[in-house]
């Protein structure tokens, strides 16, 4: 049984250990980077356009006295504004997951570094306990009269 303690500070326990996780920076650096390229080139371009040419308005039908054709047109009218919006959320959501890949490439190096660091820091402590115990050995033998 594994106990340990959540980022939220809960004791939790497992069965057993977690499982190495893998993750290829390289590759979420990749898709991060298109993803804003798309979002933000790609579809944030297309939609300013987009929007421009539904502030004219929907000509479709403008003069035609037929209740029929003014249904058609507030139908389309209708469907063109919530193509507008699908759009937009579209641009939004996009840039929040290029926004959250960013941000995990940033985790993920910051605890690379954080663990770099720690890892030189316990081999220090690993050469310098080592030094002492050969001191110790050394000061062993010449307190016994051998020589060292």
């Amino acid at each position: 049984m594994l106990t340990y303690v959540t980022a939220h500070g809960e004791v939790s326990m497992a069965e057993a250990p977690i499982k190495q996780l893998a993750v290829d920076l390289v590759e979420v650096r990749r898709i991060s980077a298109d993803l804003r390229i798309q979002a933000d080139t790609g579809l944030a371009s297309g939609l300013g356009g987009f929007a421009r040419e539904l502030e004219r308005g929907v000509l479709f039908g403008t003069f035609s006295p037929s209740g029929e054709a003014r249904a058609a047109r507030n139908a389309l009218w209708a469907a063109l504004r919530r193509h507008r919006d699908n759009a937009e959320q579209q641009l939004r959501l996009g840039q929040a997951f290029a926004a959250a890949l960013e941000q995990v490439l940033v985790n993920y190096t910051e605890a690379d570094d954080l663990a770099a660091a720690a890892l030189k820091v316990i081999d220090r402590e690993i050469a310098a306990a080592a030094q002492r115990a050969e001191h110790a050995e050394l000061r062993h033998q010449q307190g016994r009269g051998e020589n060292a």
